[in-house]
C-alpha cells in the first residue's frame, strides 16, 4: 500500500518525535491534538530538535524549514480525511485509546491503517473498537523516538499481512529497524526489559543497596548502556509502574518490582519529569548520599547473574511462545534496549550447558522463576551447546 500522508494523534513528546521522524523522511504528516497548548509545545520541541541538527552541521537551515513544513499541526478532523496511516500516541489507557480508534475509524478512508504506539496494551482489544480490525496493528516506537532505531510492528488477531508489510516499509523509510512480532502483553522489548528491571528492583529491596551502586555495577560490566534505575527515571516511574502491573497480571509475580516503585509513584516522584525519582534532578548533590556500603564480591556476582539470567529467561519464554524468532528477539533487544549482545546470543556464547547449570543452582536458591526453560533443556540434551558446538539458539 502506498503511504501518501500520515497522521500522528497525540502531540506529547512521543507523538512530536514520531512526527519529526516522518518529516525528516519527507513524508507529509498531520500532528493532531485537541489541546492547542500541546500542539504549540510540540512545535517548539520539533524546532528545537531540528535546530540541534542544524547546529551540528547535519542539516542546512533551508532544509530544516523544508522538513518542518511537512508537518501540519491541527485540532481539526478535516485534516485527517486523506491520510493513509494514522499512528495513535495518546497515554497508555485502554479506554482512551479505544475512543481515539473509534473516532479515527469514523473519519479516515476505509482502507487507511490505524496503528497504535502502545508499549504493552492489547492491539486486538483496540481493533475491536473499530469496524476495520483487519486494518489495525501496533507500531511501537521507542523513547526518544527521533533517535531510537527500533520499531516493533505488532499483529493483532485479525491484522492483514498487507498492513504489516506497509508498516514495515514505512519504518524502513524512516531509517528505523522494524521487527514484526505477535501480540502479547509487553510485546518483546518491554516484556524482557521489565522482567530484568523488576528483578533488580527486588534485589535492591532485599539487599538494602542503593540504586546508584546497582546502576554502577550494571554499566561497569557492560550489561546495559545505562542502569535500570536511571532508565526508569528517564521513562517515567508512573509508566514503569503501569507496565509492571500490566505484566504482573499477565505473567505473575516475576514482574513484581518490589514496594519502592509504587511508593515513589504515590508520592508523585516520577523521575526526570518531576525532578525526583530514584535520583534527584533538582538537587543533584543529594545523589551523593545514595551510595550504600560497598558491594561484596559475592553481591556483585549475584546481581550480575540475576540481571543477566532474568533477561535470558524472559527472552527464552518469548521465543518458546512463538512471539518472535530468536533473531528478531536479539535484534529488538540490541536496537530497542541498547544491549551490547542479544540475550539468546549471549547464552550461546556462555555455553548453554553452563547457563543450564547456573539456572539450576539459582532455582534452588531463589525460586521457580529461574527454572531452566524447555528450549534450553532440549538443546542441552541434544548436545547443542551454543558457539562451542556451532549450534544453539543460533547456528554458527
Amino acid at each position: 500500500m502506498y503511504v501518501k500522508k500520515v497522521a500522528v494523534v497525540g502531540a506529547g513528546t512521543m507523538g512530536a518525535d514520531i512526527a519529526y521522524s516522518l518529516a525528516m523522511a519527507n513524508i507529509p504528516v498531520v500532528l493532531r491534538d485537541v489541546d492547542e497548548n500541546a500542539l504549540q509545545r510540540a512545535q517548539e520541541h520539533i524546532r528545537h530538535v531540528m535546530q540541534g541538527r542544524v547546529d551540528k552541521g547535519r542539516l542546512s537551515p533551508q532544509e530544516a524549514e523544508k522538513r518542518f513544513a511537512q508537518i501540519r499541526f491541527s485540532a481539526q478532523d478535516k485534516d485527517l480525511y486523506d491520510v493513509s496511516v494514522a499512528i495513535e500516541a495518546v497515554p497508555e489507557k485502554m479506554a482512551l485509546k479505544q475512543q481515539v480508534f473509534r473516532e479515527l475509524d469514523r473519519i479516515l478512508p476505509p482502507l487507511a491503517i490505524l496503528a497504535s504506539n502502545t508499549s504493552a496494551l492489547s492491539i486486538s482489544e483496540m481493533a475491536n473498537a473499530t469496524t476495520r480490525p483487519e486494518r489495525v496493528a501496533g507500531m511501537h516506537f521507542f523513547y526518544p523516538a527521533h533517535t531510537m532505531k527500533l520499531v516493533e510492528i505488532i499483529a493483532g488477531d485479525s491484522t492483514d499481512q498487507d498492513v504489516l508489510d506497509t508498516l514495515t516499509r514505512l519504518s524502513e523509510e524512516l531509517r528505523k529497524i522494524p521487527v514484526v512480532v505477535k501480540e502479547c502483553p509487553g510485546f518483546v522489548v518491554n516484556r524482557i526489559l521489565t522482567a530484568s528491571m523488576a528483578e533488580v528492583m527486588r534485589f535492591k529491596a532485599e539487599h538494602h543497596v542503593s540504586a546508584h551502586d546497582i546502576d554502577a555495577v550494571i554499566t561497569k560490566n557492560h550489561l546495559a548502556p545505562m542502569g535500570p534505575f536511571v532508565l526508569a527515571d528517564a521513562l517515567g516511574l508512573d509508566i514503569a509502574w503501569d507496565v509492571a502491573n500490566t505484566l504482573q497480571k499477565a505473567y505473575g509475580d516475576r514482574f513484581y518490582p518490589g514496594p519502592e516503585l509504587g511508593e515513589l509513584v504515590q508520592q508523585h516522584h516520577l523521575g526526570v519529569k518531576t525532578g525526583q525519582g530514584f535520583y534527584s534532578y533538582t538537587t543533584p548533590e543529594a545523589n551523593a548520599s545514595l551510595k550504600s556500603a560497598p558491594f561484596t564480591p559475592e553481591q556483585e556476582h549475584d546481581l550480575i547473574d540475576q540481571f543477566t539470567m532474568a533477561t535470558f529467561m524472559e527472552a527464552a519464554r518469548v521465543f518458546e511462545e512463538g512471539i518472535a524468532s530468536a533473531r528478531s528477539i536479539d535484534i529488538a533487544m540490541r536496537a530497542g534496549a541498547g544491549l551490547p549482545t542479544g540475550p539468546l546470543a549471549l547464552a550461546d556464547s556462555m555455553g548453554l550447558d553452563v547457563v543450564y547449570e547456573k539456572l539450576t543452582k539459582m532455582t534452588k536458591r531463589l525460586g521457580e522463576r529461574f527454572t531452566p526453560p524447555a528450549s534450553l533443556k532440549e538443546r542441552v540434551e541434544r548436545g547443542q551447546l551454543g558457539v562451542k558446538t556451532s549450534r544453539g539458539y543460533f547456528n554458527y
